[in-house]
C-alpha cells in the first residue's frame, strides 16, 4: 500500500488492529527514509491525536514501542517539534484527554527543542483566553510546565532565556531569574492550587482572598445581639461516593461532578447519637478575644486583651500562616474570612472591639471526632463557624431556607483553601438538611460557579443503619495541603490512572440506584470496586491496614463489600454487612482492637441526621 494510502486508512480507522498494524508499518516507512517531511508531520498529528482518545488508550503501548527505536528521533524528531505544541493547544481548546508526559516521550532521548517549542505555544495560547477559562487552563498547562521542566536539565538554558509564562507567579519568576530550574516542577504544581482558588475567588463575585461581603470598618454586631449566645450543632458527612473527587473545582466545571452522602449523628460512649461539632459565639463586656477548641484529639486556647502588645498579639493570631497553632486556625482564618478581623491586622483586639461595640468575642469549637477522619470533619466544621459568624455579623439567611446562608457551602470551601486545604465542593454540602438524610448531589459542567442540584434518597433508616456497619480505624488521615493525587490524575490525563476517572463517574450512578432500592449486597460489592478505583487513582488512600479490612476471610465471610469514607488513606470504613450478620461482623470489627495498627478503632454507633447544621440562640 502506498504511503499516501496508508496515511489515509491510519487516519480515518476506528480498528485497534488496523490502528496497530498501520502505526509499525508508517514508523518503518518513516526511519527507512521513505516518507516526506509533511507526511511525517501528519502521521505525528494522527499519533498524538489518538493518544487523547481514552477509547484508543491500548494503543499507548503499540506507540511507545515504535518511540524506543534507536532512529526514531532522527527521523521523526523534527515532526514531533512542530506537532507537540500544537497538539498541546488542541488538547486546550476542545479539552481533549492527550496525556502530555507520554506524548513527551515521543521526543525522547533529545526532547530540548520540542519541550521549549511547548514552554512557548502554551504561553502563546494564554494570551487568546481570560478570566475563568484562563485560570482553569492555566491549571493544566500548570501541570504540563512542571514536568516538561523535570525532564529539561539545568544546562539547557546555559545560553538561553528561560520563557516567562502568563500565569507565572511572583516566586516562579524569582525562580527563574535565579535559573534555579530545578525548582520549577513544584513550584508549578504549588501553582495549579493557587490557580484553582482564583477561579474559585473569581466564580463566586470575590476579589480579594477573605472578604466575604464588607470591609472590616462596616461590620457591625446588632446591639439587640450583645446578650445572646449562639450556639451551631452539625452532625457529620458519611461520604458514600464522590465519583472519586468528582467534586473538585475544576473537574466539575469541565465534566460535571456527582456525590451521594448522608449527614450523620454519632454515638461517643454510652450516649446517645447526637450532633459531633459544635461551634458557640458570644459578645464579651470586655475588649478581648478568645477561642478554644474542645476536640476530642486535641484542646488549645488563644486569648488576646486589650492590656497586651497589639503587634505581638496579631503574631501570635497568624501564627497558623507561618506553619504553627494549627489547633485553632481555622476558627481565625473564619474571623478574617467573615471580616471581622481585617486580612492583615496589626491589631486583632481593635477589630473586634470595633465589630462588637467596645466588647470581645468568644468563640468555643467542639469535636467529637479525630480530625482526618473522612467525614468531611473540617470542611463541615468551616461550614459551621461560618454560620456562626455570619448570623453574629448580621448576614442575610437566603435560599431553601431560613438557615441556609448565602454562599454557606461555596464559602466553606473557598475558606479551606484560603488554608491550603483541597476539599470539595460536598465535604459541607454533604450535611444539608431536608427531607431525606441521605443526598445524590449532581453538579453539570459550567463556566461559572458549581451548582449542584439536590436529589434526596428516601431510604430505609433502619435497614441502612443495620446493613451498613461504620468503623472507626483508629487511623488518622491528613487533609491533603499539596497537589491532590485524583486532581493531578485528571490535569495530567495519566494513561494509567485517568481511565478510573472515567469508570467512576459510570459506578456512582449504580451505587446511588442499588441504595435507593435497597439492595445492599449490590451496593457493597460496587463498594468494593469503587475502592479499588480509589486506590488506582490514589495509592496513599491506602495501606496495609486498610486492606485488611477488605481482604481478609474473617470479615470477607460476612461482608458484602465496602469502602474508607472520603479520601481514604484512613479515617472510617463503610462496611456492607450481609444480611443477618452485623452483629457477628460487628464483634469481629471490634475485637480488631487487638492488633496493634487498629488498637484505637471501634465500631461507631450512628443515626441519620436530615436536620443539618442548625443555629440556635439563647439569651446570656
Amino acid at each position: 500500500m502506498a504511503i499516501a494510502d496508508s496515511l489515509q486508512l491510519f487516519s480515518n480507522s476506528r480498528d485497534v488492529t488496523v490502528l496497530e498494524d498501520l502505526l509499525r508499518s508508517l514508523s518503518a516507512s518513516g526511519r527507512a527514509g521513505k516518507m516526506t517531511a509533511t507526511q511525517k508531520r501528519i502521521f505525528i498529528s494522527r499519533i498524538l491525536h489518538l493518544l487523547g482518545e481514552s477509547e484508543q488508550g491500548q494503543l499507548t503501548d503499540c506507540v511507545l514501542a515504535q518511540a524506543e527505536h534507536r532512529d526514531w528521533s532522527a527521523a521523526f524528531g523534527d515532526a514531533v517539534e512542530a506537532e507537540l505544541p500544537r497538539a498541546l493547544v488542541v488538547a486546550l481548546e476542545e479539552r481533549h484527554d492527550l496525556p502530555h508526559g507520554v506524548a513527551f516521550l515521543l521526543a525522547s532521548p533529545e526532547p530540548r527543542k520540542a519541550l521549549v517549542g511547548v514552554l512557548r505555544t502554551l504561553d502563546q495560547h494564554l494570551t487568546t483566553v481570560s478570566g475563568s477559562r484562563r485560570l482553569l487552563d492555566g491549571m493544566r498547562v500548570s501541570r504540563i510546565m512542571a514536568d516538561a521542566y523535570a525532564l529539561l536539565s539545568p544546562d539547557s538554558w546555559r545560553r538561553r532565556r528561560i520563557p516567562s509564562c502568563g500565569i507565572d507567579s511572583d516566586p516562579i519568576v524569582r525562580l527563574k531569574e535565579k535559573r534555579a530550574t530545578d525548582d520549577l516542577p513544584q513550584a508549578y504544581e504549588f501553582r495549579i492550587n493557587e490557580l484553582q482558588r482564583q477561579d474559585m475567588q473569581l466564580s463566586l463575585g470575590l476579589f480579594t482572598t477573605e472578604a466575604v461581603a464588607h470591609e472590616v470598618t462596616h461590620l457591625q454586631m446588632r446591639q439587640a445581639d450583645y446578650a445572646t449566645l449562639f450556639r451551631v450543632v452539625s452532625p457529620l458527612r458519611l461520604g458514600i461516593s464522590s465519583a472519586n473527587a468528582s467534586d473538585n473545582h475544576v473537574r466539575t466545571k469541565e465534566q460535571g461532578g456527582k456525590t451521594l452522602n448522608a449527614g450523620i449523628d454519632l454515638a461517643i460512649g454510652s450516649a446517645p447519637p447526637a450532633p459531633p461539632l459544635t461551634v458557640t459565639v458570644r459578645r464579651l463586656a470586655e475588649a478581648r478575644l478568645v477561642l478554644r477548641s474542645l476536640s476530642s484529639d486535641f484542646k488549645a486556647d488563644f486569648e488576646a486583651n486589650s492590656n497586651g502588645d497589639a503587634t505581638a498579639q496579631a503574631g501570635l493570631f497568624f501564627a497558623f500562616r507561618r506553619g504553627g497553632d494549627e489547633a485553632l486556625r481555622m476558627v481565625k482564618q473564619g474571623l478574617v474570612h467573615a471580616g471581622i478581623v481585617s486580612t492583615d491586622s496589626g491589631d486583632v483586639v481593635a477589630d473586634v472591639s470595633r465589630f462588637t461595640g467596645g466588647g470581645g468575642l468568644e468563640i468555643i469549637t467542639s469535636s467529637q471526632v479525630l480530625q482526618g477522619s473522612g467525614q468531611g470533619t473540617s470542611s463541615v466544621l468551616a461550614a459551621a463557624i461560618l454560620k456562626a459568624l455570619y448570623r453574629v455579623a448580621g448576614v442575610t439567611p437566603t435560599g431553601e431556607s431560613e438557615s441556609d446562608y448565602p454562599g454557606l457551602y461555596d464559602q466553606s470551601v473557598l475558606l479551606e483553601q484560603s488554608l491550603g486545604l483541597n476539599s470539595g465542593w460536598q465535604d459541607a454540602r454533604g450535611v444539608f438538611g431536608g427531607q431525606s438524610a441521605v443526598k445524590d448531589f449532581y453538579a453539570p459542567p459550567t463556566a461559572g460557579l458549581p451548582a449542584p442540584i439536590i436529589t434526596f434518597v428516601d431510604v430505609d433508616e433502619a435497614l441502612f443503619s443495620d446493613r451498613m456497619i461504620l468503623f472507626d480505624t483508629g487511623i488518622s488521615r491528613a487533609a491533603t495541603r499539596g497537589l491532590n493525587a485524583v486532581l493531578d490524575a485528571y490535569l495530567s490525563r495519566d494513561r494509567r490512572r485517568y481511565p478510573a476517572i472515567a469508570e467512576s463517574m459510570a459506578i456512582h450512578d449504580d451505587m446511588v440506584e442499588a441504595l435507593r432500592s435497597g439492595r445492599y449486597d449490590e451496593l457493597g460489592q460496587l463498594g468494593t470496586r469503587y475502592w479499588q478505583l480509589r486506590c488506582a487513582l490514589d495509592p496513599d488512600a491506602t495501606n496495609n491496614a486498610l486492606q485488611y479490612l477488605f481482604e481478609t476471610p474473617k470479615l470477607r465471610d460476612l461482608s458484602a463489600g465496602g469502602l474508607m469514607t472520603g479520601a481514604g488513606g484512613g479515617g472510617f470504613a463503610l462496611i456492607v454487612a450481609k444480611e443477618g450478620t452485623r452483629d457477628e461482623l460487628s464483634r469481629r470489627l471490634s475485637k480488631l482492637t487487638q492488633r496493634p495498627q487498629f488498637a484505637r478503632s471501634a465500631v461507631v454507633g450512628y443515626r441519620l441526621n436530615s436536620a443539618g447544621i442548625q443555629l440556635f440562640e439563647e439569651s446570656q
